[in-house]
C-alpha cells in the first residue's frame, strides 16, 4: 500500500512539475530534463510514468486542469454578469490561461490535448447562452457564438497578456486593484450589452375602420 501512495505521490509531484514548467515556457521551450529537476525526480522516473514529453503535456491538461475548466461551466443567472464572472475564473487560473497561451503559441503538435471534450463543453457552454438568448436575456440579434468567443476574450485577454495590460493601465494583471477595476468595468459592459437591450415586438395593428 505504501508502495502504491509512493508512487502516485511522484506521479503527480511529476505533473505538478511540468504544469508550472509548460505554463512558463510552452511546451517547445520545455525539456524534460527542466521538468525532472522542478520534480526532483530523474529523467528515467519520467519516462516510467509517461510515453513521451506529448503524453506528459496531455496529462497535464487532462489531470491538473480538466477539473478547473469543468467549474466554469456554470453561467450565472443574471446575464449582465456573464464576463465578470468567468474574469473572475480567470484570474484565480492564470498558471492554466499561460499554459493555453503556450499551447495557441504552437506546442503540442496537431491536436489540441483533450481535444473532443473540451469541443463538448464549449458547445454546450455555447447552448447555455442560445437557451438564455431564447429566454430575452441576450439580444437575439448577437450570433450566441460570437456572444461566447468574446466572453471567453475579454475574460483571459488581460491574463494571458500581461505585459499589454500593465503597459495599458500601469497594474500587472494579478494586481488586485486591477483585478477589481477590470471586473467592475465587466460589470459595467455586461449591463450595457445585455441589460439596457430593447426587448419590444413589433406588433401588427389592426386597421383603423372608416
Amino acid at each position: 500500500m505504501g508502495k502504491i501512495r509512493d508512487t502516485e505521490r511522484t506521479r503527480n509531484q511529476i505533473i505538478d512539475a511540468a504544469a508550472r514548467a509548460f505554463s512558463e515556457k510552452g511546451f517547445d521551450g520545455t525539456s524534460l530534463s527542466e521538468v525532472a529537476r522542478k520534480a526532483r525526480a530523474s529523467k528515467q522516473l519520467i519516462h516510467h510514468h509517461f510515453r513521451s514529453k506529448e503524453d506528459l503535456f496531455k496529462c497535464v491538461h487532462d489531470l491538473k486542469y480538466r477539473p478547473i475548466t469543468e467549474t466554469k461551466d456554470t453561467l450565472p443567472k443574471n446575464a449582465a454578469e456573464l464576463i465578470a464572472s468567468r474574469f473572475s475564473h480567470s484570474a484565480n487560473d492564470s498558471e492554466y490561461i499561460r499554459f493555453l497561451t503556450w499551447e495557441a503559441a504552437g506546442g503540442a503538435g496537431s491536436e489540441v490535448p483533450g481535444h473532443a471534450a473540451r469541443r463538448q463543453r464549449l458547445a454546450d457552454y455555447g447552448k447555455a447562452l442560445k437557451n438564455m438568448q431564447t429566454v430575452g436575456s441576450i439580444p437575439e440579434e448577437l450570433d450566441h457564438k460570437l456572444v461566447q468567443l468574446a466572453i471567453l476574450a475579454l475574460a483571459t485577454y488581460p491574463m494571458a497578456f500581461g505585459q499589454i495590460t500593465e503597459l495599458i493601465t500601469g497594474y500587472s494583471p494579478t494586481d488586485k486593484r486591477f483585478q477589481t477595476k477590470w471586473r467592475r468595468f465587466l460589470l459595467q459592459l455586461g449591463e450595457k450589452i445585455f441589460s439596457s437591450h430593447s426587448t419590444t415586438k413589433t406588433v401588427k395593428r389592426s386597421p383603423r375602420k372608416k
